[in-house]
C-alpha cells in the first residue's frame, strides 16, 4: 500500500485524510522522522524537518514534499526537483494571525505589559523596569513586505504609528506602499523605535540583522521576531540586550525548537518569549494540513498543486 506521512507533531491526520478521501488505497500515517523506505508517495513536513538530496534518495517513490508552513527554507528545492518530485507550501494561511501577534508584541514592549507584570509579581510597584511609551507616533520598522509585512503595516497605520519599510525584493526608489515609507535597511534601523522581522530566511546567507546592523539600531529600540531565528545574529542580539543598549525584544522563534531550556535566549534580559505560537488560531489550526493534503491529492490525480515551489525536473 502507498503511504502519505505527516511529520508535523502539531497537525491532525483528519484534515489530511479528508483531502485524500478519493484515495482509499493510500494509508495516511504519522511519523516522527523521514524514513528510508519505498512506497511513500507524499510527505507533509514542518520547518523542523529538513528535506535534502539524502532524504530524497531514501524515498524512491516520493512524488511530493508539502510544507505545512509558509516558510520553506528547510526544503532543498533543487534536490526535490531533481528527484522528480513536487514541492509546495501553504502561503498566506496564517497571515492575519502572525501580523496580529507582531502588533501584540509591539504594544506589549512599548507599554511594558509583560515586564511590568513580572516586576509587580516580584513585589515592585512602579514603572522603572519598563517605562511605558506612547504607541501613536512611534516609528515601526518592518523588514520584509510580503503578505505578513503588509498586514502588519495596515494594523500599525490604524494605530497611528509611523511605518517604515524595507524589502530586498523592492527596487531602489520604489514608490511607497500602503502608507509605508520605503527606505534602505540601514536607514530604517537608525530611525525605527521598534523593528519587526517578516523576511524569508535564505539558506546559506548571513543573518539579515548581524552585529553591524544591530549596532545601527537606536539605543532603547525593541526587536520583534515572528519569522525565523536565523534572521538575527543571536550572539550580537544577546550582547546588545545584556549591555542595555536595546530596550528589549519579543521572540516567537528560537535557535532550537523545541528548546531544551539551555538556549541563551532564556537568559537575556527584557525578553518576551512565546512558543512559536504566532501562526495559531482555531481558524488556522487545520488549514496547513488540509492544504498540504490537497496538494498531495492533486499530484496523485495528475494535476498541478497550488502554491508550487518546485516542479519535477
Amino acid at each position: 500500500m502507498s503511504r502519505v506521512l505527516l511529520l508535523d507533531p502539531g497537525g491532525g491526520l483528519g484534515p489530511v485524510r479528508a483531502a485524500l478521501r478519493e484515495w482509499p488505497d493510500i494509508s495516511v500515517e504519522r511519523a516522527e522522522q523521514l524514513p528510508s523506505a519505498s512506497g511513500v508517495v507524499g510527505v507533509l513536513v514542518p520547518p523542523e524537518i529538513p528535506v535534502d538530496a539524502t532524504a530524497m534518495a531514501a524515498l524512491p517513490d516520493l512524488r511530493i514534499v508539502a510544507a505545512t508552513a509558509t516558510g520553506y527554507d528547510h526544503l532543498d528545492l533543487e534536490a526535490i526537483s531533481a528527484a522528480g518530485a513536487w514541492a509546495t507550501h501553504c502561503a498566506g494561511y496564517c497571515t492575519e494571525e502572525v501580523a496580529e501577534h507582531a502588533i501584540a508584541f509591539a504594544l506589549d514592549l512599548l507599554r511594558g505589559v509583560t515586564l511590568l507584570d513580572r516586576f509587580a509579581r516580584a513585589g515592585g510597584w512602579d514603572v522603572d523596569p519598563a517605562p511605558p511609551r506612547r504607541v501613536s507616533g512611534t516609528a515601526l520598522g518592518i523588514v520584509g513586505l510580503g503578505r505578513i509585512g503588509r498586514a502588519v503595516a495596515r494594523r500599525a497605520l490604524a494605530l497611528e504609528m509611523r511605518v517604515l519599510g524595507f524589502d530586498p525584493a523592492l527596487p531602489a526608489g520604489a514608490n511607497g506602499i500602503d502608507g509605508v515609507e520605503l527606505m534602505a535597511l540601514h536607514a530604517l534601523l537608525a530611525q525605527a523605535e521598534v523593528v519587526t522581522l517578516h523576511a524569508l530566511l535564505v539558506p546559506g546567507q548571513p543573518p539579515v540583522l548581524g552585529a553591524t546592523e544591530i549596532a545601527l539600531m537606536q539605543p532603547g529600540a525593541y526587536l520583534i521576531n515572528c519569522a525565523r531565528a536565523g534572521l538575527v545574529d543571536g550572539d550580537a542580539l544577546g550582547a546588545a540586550l545584556n549591555d542595555g543598549r536595546l530596550g528589549g525584544c519579543a521572540l516567537d522563534v528560537l535557535s532550537h525548537e523545541p528548546p531544551t531550556g539551555n538556549e541563551p535566549e532564556f537568559g537575556w534580559p527584557r525578553t518576551v518569549i512565546n512558543p512559536h505560537a504566532a501562526w495559531y488560531s482555531p481558524a488556522a489550526a487545520d488549514e496547513p494540513y488540509r492544504r498540504a493534503g490537497e496538494a498531495v491529492a492533486a499530484v496523485l490525480g495528475g494535476r498541478e498543486p497550488a502554491d508550487v515551489l518546485a516542479r519535477p525536473a
